[in-house]
């Protein structure tokens, strides 16, 4: 059984592109997960995540990640495991600056993650209706 926890946070938030600022009301699993896709593939090294789950959406965030290697790691897994990614995908790669995003859909769950100069890599997953 699930052990869920309610909070409320005001950050910045990443929706699939679009970054708006506001307070949310989130639930956060603290055990088994919730709503985040059972075959998601996870590159190896990473821990679970305990997913966030803001409105219809769950989030995964994991920190001091190497970026090139987990965007390859997507670029190659989420195919494998049956996502479809979606046009665009793209790593820029700056002396000062980094930054790679990849969308993806598989039957009703689409969603993006992004990996940004601060090593972090977070996923974001559309819960399906």
């Amino acid at each position: 059984m699930t052990s869920l926890q309610s909070n409320r946070i005001v950050k910045p938030l990443l929706v699939t592109g679009v970054s708006i600022c506001c307070a949310f009301v989130f639930t956060q699993a603290t055990a088994g997960g919730t709503g985040f896709p059972a075959d998601f593939p996870v590159p190896p090294g990473l821990s679970p995540c305990k997913p966030l789950v803001v409105g219809g959406e769950v989030i995964c965030e994991w920190h001091n990640v190497d970026q090139h290697a987990m965007y390859a790691f997507y670029l190659a897994a989420l195919p494998k495991a049956g996502y479809t990614l979606l046009p665009g995908a793209q790593e820029a790669n700056e002396a000062t600056y980094y930054l790679a995003a990849i969308g993806f859909t598989k039957g009703k769950t689409q969603g993006a993650l992004t990996i940004n100069s601060a090593k972090d890599l977070t996923v974001q997953v559309l819960l399906a209706p």
